[in-house]
């Protein structure tokens, strides 16, 4: 072989590895970007649900305490919102959520409390039936924070 083609064949050579290069860095770059946005996406969406939930949740609680179950459409939202987190979450928030809607449930089918009562189960903590379902949401959100954080790496 002459030295010409050999310069060439090594020219062609390294353009041909510097561009595969390239294209390799830019879909790896495109593939973390694409990860970490549907990691994103996905906090965000549940963050969204959990907070419907709680809002509902809470509506529903304090209602149950002062009135008496007089229409069952009262709670259509709240299982609505059960559903969505059934397709989306994890099983220990979906049963933390199952348990929240059964003590809701219970409170309806308990006496009224009087605002005095209502205030005194507030100021013993006796009354949160919200409290392992924000616990077990904050730890799922957590857990997709930090897979959120190592896709970004």
């Amino acid at each position: 072989m002459d030295t010409a083609t050999v310069a060439a064949t090594a020219a062609a050579l390294g353009s041909l590895a510097g561009a595969s290069a390239s294209v390799v860095t830019t879909w790896i770059t495109q593939r973390m970007q694409t990860a970490r946005a549907d990691l994103e996406w996905r906090h965000r969406e549940r963050e969204s649900l959990y907070s419907e939930f709680l809002a509902e949740a809470s509506r529903l609680a304090v209602d149950a305490t002062l009135h008496s179950f007089d229409r069952p459409d009262q709670l259509v939202a709240l299982y609505g919102l059960l559903s969505r987190i059934r397709l989306i979450s994890s099983d220990e928030v979906l049963k933390e959520a199952e348990g929240c809607v059964r003590q809701i449930v219970g409170l309806y089918q308990r006496p009224n409390m009087t605002a005095d009562q209502f205030r005194e189960a507030l100021e013993a903590h006796a009354l949160d039936p919200l409290k392992e379902f924000s616990a077990a949401c904050r730890a799922e959100l957590v857990t997709l924070r930090t897979g959120w954080l190592r896709a970004a790496r």
